[in-house]
């Protein structure tokens, strides 16, 4: 089944533990981890628990550790350079799944991918976007702009 007609499952009947989720998107990212807060799907985690850098499969490890071992839900948020880019974070669903399924992930993550071709997947990763409102840089950029067009 090719990626690009897999769905990305957002509701609330996503059960992790009999989903088969495509995370080859996420394969050649690299990740901060931390301990999230409030809204799963939004931005938000508690600052002094961040760690990272990680490749996927540490991501895969700390997220599933941070659960099993202390019961606390990940925000794995991928690294970006660019400050004009959005912040890119793991949805909820995504991170249940990894929880769910993360000692099975890295094994086969570092086997290649050589079950990857045989596998049937429900559904793939969903990566969402943090809302550049709440960045200050952005809206100081904002600000900036106005003053140009409104200067005479």
């Amino acid at each position: 089944m090719s990626n690009s007609n897999l769905p990305v499952k957002t509701n609330d009947d996503f059960v992790a533990e009999f989903e088969v989720m495509d995370l080859s998107e996420l394969k050649d990212k690299t990740f901060i981890v931390g301990v999230s807060q409030s809204d799963r799907n939004k931005c938000k985690f508690l600052a002094s628990t961040v760690r990272g850098p990680y490749t996927f499969e540490e991501m895969c490890e700390q997220v599933g550790v941070m659960w099993r071992q202390h019961q606390h839900h990940a925000k794995a948020t991928i690294l970006e350079k660019d400050p004009n880019k959005a912040a890119k974070f793991l949805d909820e669903n995504t991170t249940d799944y990894i929880e769910a399924n993360y000692e099975d992930i890295i094994v086969e993550s570092m086997l290649g991918g050589v079950f990857d071709q045989v596998k049937e997947y429900t559904c793939k990763a969903n990566i969402v976007e943090g809302d550049m409102t709440e960045d200050p840089r952005a809206k100081k950029e904002e600000e900036t702009k106005e003053e140009t067009v409104s200067a005479p």
